[in-house]
């Protein structure tokens, strides 16, 4: 027996056996000792375990230091190896951080392989899920991963690209966004024309507006050129400028509702946002109609009393 199993087998007899001894002596005691040598031996074996897996985390742990250390210094020995050639060091520091940047996103590929998405929560999880662990609704069958396979040439893309890299196929995953965006324009927006002019459209509702639902669209890839030919297809739906003809907002009423938009802020932060919601611009326009009509009739009629004054004037005198 072990040092180790022998103090802790002593330390277990020794106390089993003061509770009992003047009780029934050193025969009980004895046949309480293999259950104490057991219990050491597993407590021994334990440790040893831990130890074992301890020691080689720690030699895991090590090895991966010494070569991020080993990395970094070949990294630096390349950047400084040529000071005589302007721009060699930064090119060799550059080819590393792009290999670098490959692993990563070819690990990340193969992560998302094995990841499936709610679609209800956005929360992700292995792909033996069949119902998400956040909020139980239903998986989709497919991974993260198949969405940015490449149907046309088996490339395995990076999650969040729109067309491989590999041939330049827009991938599944995008059509799959596309059309998801277009079913939510059609339950938020069918009184607008459909955004059809190109970038990658996203559509968030943001509050409310008059007590209706204000929904923002944002836009990638796109700017002012995309947006005047989106204010075109407003005109040409009926959609008419509060307030003149370089106005930010435009108003229909479309069934008693007055339904506006406005690109007021729509060129910011590198990407179009256009505001869509319910106004009350009909009525604004209604009433400046009034109002000019008013102030009109009563220009006229100071007019004509002014003329008539002139008249009678030049008459007696």
């Amino acid at each position: 027996m072990g040092l180790f199993k022998k103090l802790v087998s002593d330390a277990v007899g020794e106390g089993i056996g003061k509770g009992i001894q003047n009780a029934v002596g050193k025969a009980v005691e004895s046949a309480v000792r293999p259950a104490a040598d057991k219990l050491a031996g597993q407590a021994a074996n334990q440790l040893n375990q831990a130890s074992q897996d301890m020691a080689a985390n720690a030699a895991e742990a090590q090895d991966a230091a010494a070569r991020a250390a080993a990395d970094t210094a070949s990294v630096n020995a390349s950047y400084a190896a040529a000071p005589a050639a302007p721009g060699a060091g930064a090119a060799s520091l550059g080819a590393a951080l792009s290999g670098w940047a490959a692993s990563v996103q070819n690990m990340a590929g193969q992560v998302a392989q094995t990841m499936k998405e709610c679609p209800n929560c956005g929360e992700y999880s292995t792909a033996d899920h069949k119902f998400c662990p956040k909020c139980g609704a239903k998986l989709p069958e497919q991974t993260v991963g198949a969405g940015y396979l490449c149907p046309n040439c088996g490339k395995q893309n990076v999650p969040g690209t729109t067309f491989c890299a590999e041939c330049g196929t827009r991938l599944p995953a995008a059509e799959q966004a596309a059309a998801a965006q277009a079913a939510k324009w059609d339950a938020l927006l069918p009184q607008y024309p459909k955004w059809n002019l190109g970038g990658i459209a996203s559509l968030e509702e943001s509050g409310s507006v008059n007590g209706a639902p204000a929904v923002r669209l944002r836009i990638e890839g796109a700017g002012r050129m995309q947006l005047a030919q989106y204010v075109e297809q407003l005109k040409a739906a009926g959609f008419v400028p509060y307030g003149g003809a370089d106005s930010d907002v435009y108003y229909k009423t479309v069934g008693g509702v007055c339904r506006a938009f406005d690109k007021t802020d729509a060129l910011s932060n590198g990407s179009l946002n256009l505001s869509f919601f319910v106004g009350d611009f009909d009525k604004r326009a209604a009433e400046k109609d009034r109002t000019d009509a008013a102030l009109g009739a009563a220009k006229d009629t100071a007019k004509a009393a002014a003329d008539a004054a002139k008249g009678l004037f030049k008459k007696f005198f």
